[in-house]
């Protein structure tokens, strides 16, 4: 391989590693533009530099460091997946010199904080009358409803789920996740998938609609689930988070945590979190308050 950016950034998003959860296509995009942005802040057309450029350093500090400290550490996070471990694996046996990327890899990052997660009435009464509605004029776009709503998937997990990936035990209604997010290899046993206990409802839902095993879900172009569904959501529902068909799959954590006593576990499980610690953070949401008594004045 040619050592210079613009081939190793062609490299990453065109190969897939043999083993262990794979980014999706607009992932491996978003995370080489992040990184073209993070070498454009200290070097003019980083695609045409050598790989010694991840080395360089700026007042002292390596350039994912100045970065972070100067712009944004959430960028030097998003690019730091091009240098994950089996990455880094990976093109040591392509012949690159994985020690240019050692101040990427070891750099210490503060972790993200999680931002609570509050239901509100108004909204949520909106998305299910305003989504609801969608059986009956845009099927696909109802079912991708149904996917982030009603089972809690992830834009990127809308897109790949086919009807292939529900199936059943004797006690649960599962949906099988494909290289899932946030998840080490060893938490799926290197396997590649995640299964998720889905409400037997919404599953049922889902599946009211199944044509062949092979069939994606929704049979849409990425577009309508990335640009379209969120923005019709911003606009008819009045959701205005930075990431409206993820706040869907907000709505699903809390209404799975309320049916069962608050119990992180479950949500944990519905939802594919790393830990109960990260869904107890998300949802721990206010505490429900009792009716008083006002009193009267005689």
């Amino acid at each position: 391989m040619t050592k210079q950016c613009n081939d190793f950034f062609d490299y990453y998003e065109r190969t897939r590693l043999p083993l262990g959860k794979q980014a999706s296509d607009q992932t491996k995009r978003m995370v080489v533009v992040t990184t073209r942005r993070i070498l454009g802040k200290y070097v003019s057309n980083p695609d045409e530099r050598p790989l010694g450029i991840f080395a360089k350093q700026k007042d002292g500090l390596s350039l994912p460091e100045h970065y972070a400290k100067h712009h944004s550490a959430n960028d030097v996070r998003i690019a730091r997946s091009i240098f994950a471990k089996g990455w880094i694996r990976n093109y040591e046996k392509q012949g690159i010199d994985v020690s240019l990327f050692s101040d990427w890899v070891n750099m210490q990052l503060p972790s993200n904080k999680v931002k609570r997660f509050y239901a509100d009435e108004r909204e949520r009464m909106a998305i299910e009358q305003v989504c609801g509605a969608l059986k009956d004029t845009d099927v696909e776009l109802y079912k991708a409803y149904v996917l982030a709503y009603g089972l809690g998937l992830r834009s990127s997990e809308i897109q790949r789920a086919k009807y292939g990936d529900f199936w059943e035990t004797s006690e649960n209604k599962v949906i099988r996740i494909w290289s899932p997010k946030g998840v080490d290899d060893g938490e799926v046993d290197g396997m590649g998938y995640q299964d998720r206990p889905c409400d037997p409802a919404w599953w049922n839902e889902v599946m009211s609609y199944k044509t062949s095993d092979d069939d994606l879900v929704v049979q849409v172009q990425e577009d309508r689930i990335t640009r379209e569904f969120p923005k019709m959501l911003r606009e008819r529902c009045g959701v205005d988070a930075r990431q409206p068909v993820h706040r869907l799959r907000k709505y699903a954590g809390h209404r799975i945590m309320k049916a069962h006593d608050d119990n992180p576990y479950i949500a944990k499980e519905v939802l594919g979190h790393s830990s109960v610690e990260l869904t107890t953070k998300i949802y721990v949401g206010l505490p429900t308050i009792k009716m008083g008594v006002i009193p009267q004045n005689n």
